[in-house]
């Protein structure tokens, strides 16, 4: 879990420095990039399904609604390769869904015992 948090703490600086510099990566540094961190999502998207019935129904909806829309649009993106027009607004939706990443399973305990 500690390996996990840390490479996700890592997408977030490394999206938004490729937010800011969208034609400063070659193609397949772009395509690793998005392919790392759709993993990242994915153990996210599957706690919040095995804990569905928890308190907080509507936040766990809008972030699962969220981050399925970033798996596919980065899916997407990682076939595609480079030349995605807004690609540098995604590389932003993406370090915050690194940071929801984060956020979620540092107070996953708290919100787990209440």
């Amino acid at each position: 879990m500690l390996a996990y948090l840390v490479l996700s703490s890592l997408l977030i600086p490394a999206n938004l420095w490729a937010a800011i510099t969208p034609h400063l990566h070659s193609d397949l540094s772009m395509r690793v990039l998005h392919g790392l961190s759709t993993l990242v999502l994915l153990p996210l998207l599957l706690a919040l399904w095995r804990q569905r019935h928890r308190d907080l129904r509507l936040a766990a909806l809008v972030l699962g609604v969220f981050l399925i829309v970033m798996v596919a649009v980065n899916l997407w993106i990682t076939a595609m390769g480079m030349g995605v027009q807004f690609g540098w607004l995604d590389h932003v939706f993406l370090a915050i869904a690194c940071s929801c990443v984060l956020t979620y399973f540092f107070f996953e305990p708290s919100l787990v015992r209440s």
